[in-house]
């Protein structure tokens, strides 16, 4: 059995991404799928196009941020880790 305790100790940000990469993991390997799979979900859920939504904040305010600079910048990254957990099944859940 693994051992996941670590997953609280680490920032939001960190989380999101630890939950992409053992996604990732699971999936074949291919770390752009998952964030792929991430904006799907997202905007099945919420409505809306992640992608559209960073492209236009970055637009208005002349920015170039990541996916996860975006969020963090909007504070929606507890949003995106919700979905990541349903993305890898809880399995970094506490």
């Amino acid at each position: 059995m693994i051992d996941y305790s670590y997953f609280k100790d680490l920032s939001p940000r960190q989380q999101l991404n630890d939950l992409i990469h053992k996604h990732a993991q699971e999936n074949g390997g291919n770390y752009g799928d998952s964030w792929r799979e991430l904006e799907r979900r997202w905007k099945e859920k919420h409505g809306s196009s992640l992608s559209w939504k960073r492209w236009k904040h970055n637009h208005d305010n002349k920015t170039n941020l990541t996916l996860p600079a975006y969020l963090d910048s909007t504070a929606q990254t507890e949003k995106a880790i919700f979905i990541g957990h349903e993305m890898t099944n809880g399995k970094l859940k506490n």
